[in-house]
């Protein structure tokens, strides 16, 4: 369901391009690293509603998508694959500059309570 919704999502921003988001979002997608911390990321990544996984093995793509509501989800996944290679970081679905080192970080605002 959640997966048929992003599929949506993606679309309705390629065939409507509007200049004002609905809301802001950040994927993070994340590749196999033989890692001891790969576990614990693939099992927060589940946990999400919107997680998504493509292909399998060695060559399998993790992805999932959160709102400004599940930033500490957000900055728990971060921390565990950020300096992967291969980690992506996509805002409202899309590949755009800085996403690491400035669209990430706006998220953090949302973590002051």
């Amino acid at each position: 369901m959640a997966e048929d919704q992003a599929q949506e999502e993606k679309l309705a921003d390629i065939l409507y391009p509007r200049t004002k988001a609905k809301s802001f979002k950040i994927t993070i997608v994340f590749g196999f690293k033989p890692s001891p911390t790969y576990e614990k990321a693939v099992d927060l990544a589940q946990r999400h509603p919107s997680y998504r996984a493509e292909g399998e093995g060695e060559w399998i793509r993790h992805s999932v998508t959160f709102t400004p509501e599940d930033v500490d989800d957000l900055f728990d996944l971060f921390n565990l694959v950020h300096d992967w290679e291969g980690t992506e970081i996509l805002v409202n679905h899309k590949r755009i500059p800085y996403g690491h080192q400035l669209w990430l970080p706006l998220m953090w605002f949302y973590r002051i309570r």
